[in-house]
């Protein structure tokens, strides 16, 4: 048997990815736990003993020492019994990956931005194996430790999934919504019929802490009477718009999807790179180190169907941008390196030294 321990944040970029490994390690017959901030709790089911929480690591918080100190003597148990320590990014990674090594234990981290975070930044510097999604990603990571280029794993719902309708326009800001995006949406109730006629349907997901403000724009600007706790359903002309707090069923939106609009993450574009979603993508502009311009302006060196706006946002040239990429053909301008399974089981069975388990 091998124990891993997958190391996760808060956000849905370093936590995701794991969870998309998690199905394939246990048709394996890996033993795998999650160790994780308190915060995520509600975001997971996964058995009790799979799972351990710590208090979530704040640099600026006054009590960050004590918490540190909590965090490493927790881990060091947690640790005990595991061969491999996979770190999905974040802060509170960091103290558990360091830990680890300190056990000698194998390192694996994993960043899903091409200007990898910091902790990646720090960790890399330990870590036997980094993984990183592009080859402009390499000159961040140091010489000593061996690199894998791969995209984040992609979830496993969304793997092979047949083209639907593909009639939709939808727009989604990450897990924690984005008032940009959803402001566009808005726009787009008031501008339907300058849309493409191939667009029968518009989706908005706004986040769950932005739901109530989407509602309350609408009905003050178009002097709707509209009620949902979770979901609005509006008739323009020739257009369905539905407006969802939150969605459980990324698959079957993205299948009748013809258009994406999104934030820059590098889990958002490495299921639109392997679904070829011609997509526009608004980098977040506080991003740390604005990482997620970085990310839409490589991703448009590897393909013609992705292209993005910054901030402020001009809703002309959001309508310009839709009506061409519906009139292109998606395709891959350069060879892009998708999450290979099979590639990163190996690298396990390199550290353990368990060769013949798999």
């Amino acid at each position: 048997m091998v124990n891993l321990l997958f190391v996760v944040g808060s956000t849905g970029g370093h936590l995701y990815p794991a969870l998309s490994i998690l199905p394939y390690c246990k048709k394996l017959g890996f033993n795998c736990t999650i160790l994780g901030p308190k915060s995520i709790k509600n975001k997971l089911k996964i058995e009790e003993d799979k799972l351990f929480l710590l208090d979530d690591l704040y640099l600026k918080e006054f009590n960050f020492p004590i918490k540190l100190i909590n965090s490493i003597r927790q881990t060091l148990e947690i640790i005990r019994d595991k061969d491999v320590v996979v770190s999905f990014g974040s802060i509170f990674s960091v103290p558990p990956s360091l830990v680890g090594k300190f056990r000698k234990k194998g390192l694996i981290i994993t960043d899903q931005n091409v200007l990898p975070g910091r902790a990646t930044r720090i960790l890399s510097y330990f870590a036997d194996i980094t993984i990183i999604p592009f080859q402009e990603s390499i000159s961040f990571i140091p010489k000593r430790t061996k690199k894998i280029i791969m995209l984040p794993p992609i979830r496993e719902e969304l793997i092979n999934i047949e083209k639907g309708e593909e009639n939709t326009l939808l727009l989604f800001g990450g897990s924690l919504g984005s008032r940009t995006i959803n402001n566009i949406g808005i726009e787009l109730i008031k501008n339907a019929g300058l849309l493409d006629k191939k667009i029968k349907k518009i989706v908005l997901i706004t986040g769950k802490n932005l739901f109530d403000e989407v509602v309350y724009k609408i009905k003050e600007q178009f002097n709707k009477d509209i009620q949902g706790a979770d979901k609005i359903s509006l008739d323009l002309k020739n257009v369905e718009f539905t407006i969802l707090k939150y969605s459980t069923n990324m698959a079957c939106l993205y299948k009748d999807s013809l258009i994406v609009i999104s934030r820059a993450g590098g889990s958002t574009l490495s299921e639109l790179l392997y679904l070829k979603k011609r997509a526009i993508v608004i980098p977040y502009p506080y991003a740390l180190d604005n990482h997620q311009l970085i990310n839409a302006k490589v991703v448009k060196k590897y393909s013609n169907f992705i292209d993005y706006i910054e901030e402020p946002i001009d809703f002309g040239k959001v309508l310009e941008k839709i009506e061409k990429l519906i009139q292109m053909e998606p395709e891959y301008l350069n060879e892009v390196s998708f999450f290979n399974f099979e590639v990163f089981f190996e690298k396990i069975m390199e550290l353990t030294g368990k060769k013949d388990f798999l």
